[in-house]
């Protein structure tokens, strides 16, 4: 476990469920922005599993683990009490005036703690979710109202899930603050090449990424592709942006790829893990991005801010996100 840089004292200390470094998402790029900035007028550390390879400027980490991800973490009781002690250690030492938590997992650790006082009751917790409440089955959300009693400030990404969990929280008689801030892409996102000239290409350059996720609905972006190059043959191009978290889903990114290659040959240009510079090309390069995920399971669906700000349509799902901001349906193509 990493010692602190500038004193023992936290203003706020971040617990995440996944590492900032080496796994890609939206969750870890909207804490590495909230670290940036807060990092510069307060004093910010980080519990996160699996090693640090780039720091935050003015952030002081704590690695508790060698696994990447708490879900892996769970699943061996014994690493699961190491970073529960861990967790507990760095508190007492550190002393933060306020915890964060982004993700479900480090949420219920921390919330647990404080139940059991090994946190103190004045630390004030806040979580921001994600996750919309409606995903949830009914264990999930036992485990989250157990928890809430612990928490004074809620965060959402978006006033739709906001409303939804506002009236389940009143229905339990949790009086917990509420607050709506919306994703940003970065700074990276906040300025453009204006040099780059989408208009003169002789093909349509069709844009999807994500997670491989089951809720991320990858049947359907293959479906997408393959009947746009049904109907628009030569003429369109596909391109695919994957994050893979483990080996199960990157076989099958790469049994998607060969498929995709084999329907559309050249005109198909796939890729696992980018960084988020390289997802920055990738949107420049597409003309339309497609959000294919279920129903009700995206948070915000920050891709598609990114791919906006980079002046690519963007079409998707009635996914749950921030909608009103989007054009709707990609199955009508």
């Amino acid at each position: 476990m990493g010692n602190l840089t500038r004193s023992d004292n936290l203003d706020i200390l971040m617990v995440t469920d996944n590492n900032l470094e080496n796994i890609v998402g939206g969750a870890e790029e909207s804490l590495r922005i909230i670290c940036r900035g807060l990092g510069r007028e307060f004093k910010i550390g980080i519990i996160q599993p699996g090693p640090v390879s780039r720091k935050i400027a003015d952030v002081s980490y704590f690695c508790v683990t060698a696994d990447n991800r708490l879900k892996s973490v769970v699943k061996n009781p014994r690493a699961l009490i190491r970073f529960i002690l861990a967790v507990k250690e760095t508190i007492s030492v550190t002393t933060p005036r306020v915890v964060h938590t982004n993700l479900q997992i480090s949420f219920f650790i921390v919330a647990f703690l404080k139940k059991l006082g090994i946190i103190p009751k004045h630390t004030h917790l806040i979580h921001t979710e994600r996750g919309l409440y409606v995903k949830y089955n009914s264990l999930i959300r036992f485990v989250f109202f157990f928890c809430m009693t612990e928490l004074n400030t809620l965060v959402t990404t978006t006033e739709f899930n906001a409303r939804l969990w506002k009236e389940k929280l009143e229905k339990k008689k949790l009086p917990i603050s509420i607050t709506v801030i919306e994703n940003t892409a970065g700074e990276l996102f906040e300025s453009i090449d204006e040099g780059t000239d989408k208009s003169d290409r002789s093909q349509v350059v069709i844009g999807f990424a994500g997670r491989y996720a089951r809720w991320k609905n990858w049947p359907l972006a293959l479906d997408i592709s393959e009947r746009l190059n049904d109907v628009l043959g030569d003429t369109v191009m596909v391109k695919m942006a994957v994050g893979c978290l483990d080996e199960e889903s990157l076989m099958e990114t790469r049994a998607m790829f060969e498929r995709l290659k084999d329907s559309l040959g050249d005109r198909f240009d796939g890729r696992v893990n980018l960084s988020i510079e390289e997802m920055n090309q990738f949107y420049y390069d597409v003309d339309i991005f497609i959000l294919t995920s279920e129903p009700n399971t995206e948070s915000f669906g920050s891709t598609l801010v990114e791919a906006m700000s980079r002046k690519t349509v963007v079409l998707t799902t009635n996914s749950g996100g921030k909608e009103t901001d989007h054009v709707q349906n990609p199955t009508a193509l």
